[in-house]
């Protein structure tokens, strides 16, 4: 408490003046911010009231701030995963109307007129799905994947074409924060092929403008900078490597420290492109290693002793494709590149690649062709995929006119390492295999044989396809009956067709007027399904392309069922069907998901709704004002006030004379 001293008469009148006021003054001062405080309810209501709880109070404030943020966040999240159960279940509800059409239109219960008007329904159908796909929720569609703003489904001539990306758009949740709140129309729908995924590592070569961030690393974990330990025959180096972000950055700053001891040494990259090579001086020995906790020189592929007088390669630092990866960095690849044919929406185009000169504008030049197709690095980085964004209509990727770019990129859709089980839209290639002689009850090879080729000169052989998984199984296959006829080469050979894809077969045999024939033998339908079923009397027969890439996909599947009703094809309508039972399981896993992660949003809601009271609560006893002690404060201040303002009259009336008497 302020008081005025007992002594104020023996003093000056001018400084026993001062020293009333001050104290006066103070008092005041506690008095307006005690009656401050009652008026706002708060203790603190500026920094200078008290600095170490005002910073608390600042932390606090921006806590429950974002909180509230989260809170705000994971009520949008719940409406948009709320409406994107709701899409869902109205897909599935008209999947299982569509699949008890098509259940009712097999047999004899239906016939031709009553398919046609079911075509009609299902066509229906198609359309409400697309809309249920393009379905959005201020304005986010909900099927998108990380492409919200776009419609994920557009028609385009031969299907629907699917423009989303990626897996789901997350926003600020707080500790839900890796919740997807959108989902992809192909886990949901099936709406991109998975192939033609490129059959071949591409290892394109590392130039000194290739990102660090670009390398896998020679331990696969890309690379970690930082500082490195370099030994130049005995003297200790450590370079620091964490500002470098090119692979010439790390050849300058290497190369130059290296330098200072042993001046003739050199670093670069080797000759295949895929490590650091290290030249020392004649006499020199290099050892780079990494210090303690640090990873850096084995991610580079630099941890090891390079000796003198000879160039030494460092490990594979594996580098990835980018899209600023040149066309002439990759292996095999010859350049400039051919034509190739790219077959999708009903349309067939040749593309020149031969000004392509990077792997973006590899991506450009086939979106360019605008029949739904697209171009993508595969997530391992090594190679690339051309994948179908078109329901209802089957992708194919061929050479033109003997060309090997398709090939040599490994996008080629009916290669030699093209599986058999891929054909037919899924379906594979029927192969007679496990035949048992009725009789004997022993293996019956004979009724194994699938099909039998006869030539023009009229020789024929029979081929059995029992465990051929590839298409170059198929041909070594048929090579292989061919020489135990034997039949020469010369006369008769089975290659890919050199223009489009499919098997082609030239026979070279007289007469010029004969027959070249496939049949099928023994009920087999292994050449119906490999496309190669037929006659000629021309020297070279081709085969269909029966390896074609088709979206599975629920749209896929109603155009596939329209059609088939239309039709009046009954094991189309009942394959159609069956691949639609597919559908319905993948959008209820689709709704298990979309599930789960709503659970997860609403339990991070009670969460933070609890975290932010007693956020709330703490910032309220740092901050807040006890009312009570602050109205016994006032008090007593006001009769500190009183008190004071009577003392200082009194003293102030007070002369020498009063205690001369």
């Amino acid at each position: 408490m302020t008081a005025i001293p007992s002594n104020l008469a023996r003093l000056p009148n001018l400084l026993r003046s001062q020293i009333m006021l001050s104290t006066l003054q103070s008092t005041q001062q506690r008095l307006l911010n005690t009656q401050i405080q009652l008026a706002t309810g708060r203790r603190i209501n500026r920094p200078s009231d008290d600095a170490l709880a005002a910073g608390t109070i600042s932390v606090l404030d921006d806590i429950i701030e974002r909180r509230e943020q989260w809170l705000r966040n994971l009520s949008h999240a719940e409406s948009v995963l709320g409406n994107l159960d709701a899409a869902l279940a109205d897909a599935t509800e008209l999947l299982l109307e569509a699949k008890g059409i098509g259940s009712s239109q097999i047999g004899i219960g239906s016939d031709t007129d009553t398919r046609h008007n079911q075509a009609t329904v299902i066509d229906s159908m198609l359309n409400e799905l697309v809309s249920l796909g393009n379905r959005k929720y201020q304005q986010i569609h909900l099927f998108g994947g990380d492409a919200t703003a776009k419609l994920p489904f557009v028609e385009l001539t031969g299907g629907i074409r699917y423009q989303g990306q990626g897996d789901g758009l997350t926003t600020d949740l707080g500790e839900a924060r890796s919740i997807p709140i959108t989902i992809s129309g192909t886990n949901a729908f099936g709406a991109l092929s998975i192939r033609v995924e490129g059959d071949r590592d591409l290892n394109p070569a590392m130039v000194g403008n290739t990102r660090l961030l670009d390398l896998n690393g020679a331990q696969g974990e890309g690379v970690a900078l930082g500082s490195i330990n370099v030994d130049v025959n005995g003297t200790d180096l450590t370079v620091d490597l964490s500002t470098a972000h090119t692979v010439q950055n790390v050849i300058d700053i290497l190369q130059t420290e290296i330098q200072t001891v042993d001046a003739g040494a050199t670093v670069a990259i080797n000759a295949a492109g895929n490590a650091f090579a290290i030249t020392p001086s004649g006499g020199v020995t290099i050892t780079i290693s990494d210090l303690t906790g640090k990873g850096t020189a084995a991610d580079l592929g630099l941890a090891q002793s390079f000796p003198g007088g000879v160039t030494t390669d460092g490990s594979d630092v594996d580098p990835r494709l980018t899209e600023q990866t040149l066309i002439s960095s990759l292996a095999g690849v010859t350049v400039p590149m051919g034509t190739i044919r790219v077959m999708n929406a009903g349309q067939s185009r040749d593309l020149d690649l031969s000004g392509v000169t990077t792997i973006g504008q590899l991506v450009n030049a086939v979106e360019g062709l605008n029949i739904g197709v697209r171009v993508e690095i595969a997530q391992t980085g090594d190679r690339v995929n051309f994948i179908n964004e078109l329901s209802g209509s089957p992708m194919s990727i061929a050479e033109v006119a003997g060309g090997t770019t398709a090939t040599e990129l490994g996008v080629r859709s009916l290669a030699g390492s093209t599986r058999l089980e891929d054909f037919n839209e899924g379906r594979g290639v029927d192969i007679r295999t496990g035949s048992v002689d009725p009789l004997t009850g022993l293996p019956d090879l004979p009724a194994d044989l699938d099909f039998r080729i006869t030539l023009k000169d009229g020789r024929s052989f029979d081929v059995d396809l029992a465990g051929a998984e590839t298409v170059q199984d198929v041909i070594d296959t048929i090579r292989a009956a061919r020489d135990a006829v034997p039949i020469l080469a010369a006369d008769f050979e089975v290659d890919l067709a050199a223009d489009g894809n499919g098997l082609r077969f030239t026979d070279n045999t007289l007469p010029p007027g004969g027959t070249f024939s496939i049949e099928a033998l023994n009920g087999s339908f292994a050449a119906s399904d490999l496309g190669i079923v037929g006659s000629t009397t021309s020297a070279t027969f081709v085969g269909e392309d029966r390896a074609t890439v088709a979206v599975d996909s629920v749209f896929s599947h109603l155009i596939a069922l329209r059609d088939a009703l239309l039709g009046d094809d009954q094991l189309g309508i009942t394959i159609a069907t069956e691949r639609l039972e597919r559908d319905i399981s993948r959008l209820a896993e689709s709704r298990a998901t979309v599930g789960v992660r709503s659970r997860r949003v609403t339990d991070a809601v009670i969460r933070e709704e609890d975290l932010r009271i007693q956020d709330m609560a703490l910032r309220s006893e740092v901050q807040d004002l006890d009312f009570t002690e602050a109205a016994l404060r006032f008090s007593t201040l006001q009769q500190q006030l009183q008190a004071g303002l009577i003392t200082a009259s009194q003293v102030t009336s007070m002369s020498l004379l009063d205690f001369l008497r």
